[in-house]
């Protein structure tokens, strides 16, 4: 079932409390057994393309591909652009029909970012779809304070990315108490990246404090390597068995985030 628009999936899941992992696909094979697995989970989920994938491969070609897929299953699925380093790549994307999109503004000062989303944030609701913002990196520290997460908020981002301990990549244990406290200065909903590390036990706890998207990418490109070792006998049989494994893989991360029977 495609998701046009992302708003609609994100307030679901904050509102019925559950959270949405975000795969970070790049092929075919990744986007076949994401999902096949929230198929047999009956789960929506998001499949979402890297900004260095959609310069390598033309958005257009991501959307059509992905479209003519989640039409053909019966759970919700949204498009969404991770890490997007510009406004034009943001609204390419969302031309091409992706449902969300992200603006990656790290770097920039919490007034110029909240002043752009102001801006920004309209005009990607005109075109049906969600804007997230990434709320780290303003004051020069790794965490988000949360007064700024809030005034993200209040130029109108639909989810905001918050820092609040995972680490992509690596094992990570989540500041709870600043997490809270975050939810405390802006209701939410909230995004986690680096989700691939994040122990279940603080995952399930940032769910109740209103983390509704958890972006999954290492656990699937370290399966899809160890699979690229292995000698076989012909690339089709490799091509079977990266869906059947990332199947797996997302599995795991679609029951840690609670979305199983959530369709």
């Amino acid at each position: 079932m495609w998701i046009r628009d992302g708003r609609e999936l994100f307030q679901d899941a904050f509102r019925r409390g559950y959270a949405l992992p975000a795969f970070n696909v790049a092929s075919l094979e990744m986007i076949q057994a994401c999902l096949r697995a929230a198929e047999a989970l009956r789960a929506p989920v998001i499949l979402q393309t890297y900004r260095e994938e959609v310069r390598r491969v033309a958005p257009e070609a991501f959307a059509a591909m992905v479209r003519a897929l989640a039409e053909r299953v019966r759970v919700p699925v949204l498009l969404h652009l991770d890490h997007g380093g510009s406004l034009e790549e943001v609204f390419r994307a969302l031309r091409a029909g992706y449902g969300s999109a992200m603006w990656d503004a790290q770097g920039m000062g919490i007034g110029k970012v909240a002043e752009g989303v102001a801006q920004v944030a309209p005009l990607v609701h005109g075109m049906g779809a969600a804007l997230e913002v990434a709320a780290e990196g303003f004051s020069g520290e790794e965490r988000s304070r949360p007064e700024e997460v809030a005034a993200l908020f209040q130029a109108g981002a639909d989810v905001a990315a918050v820092a609040v301990g995972s680490r992509h990549g690596e094992e990570s244990r989540l500041d709870l108490p600043l997490l809270a406290r975050i939810r405390e200065a802006a209701r939410g909903p909230f995004a986690l990246h680096g989700g691939s590390g994040i122990l279940p036990e603080d995952l399930e706890a940032a769910v109740r404090l209103g983390v509704v998207k958890v972006n999954v990418g290492t656990a699937l490109y370290r399966s899809l390597r160890a699979l690229l070792g292995r000698p076989w006998e012909h690339h089709r049989l490799f091509y079977k068995a990266v869906e059947e494994e990332l199947m797996k893989v997302a599995e795991v991360y679609i029951r840690r985030t609670q979305a199983e029977g959530k369709a």
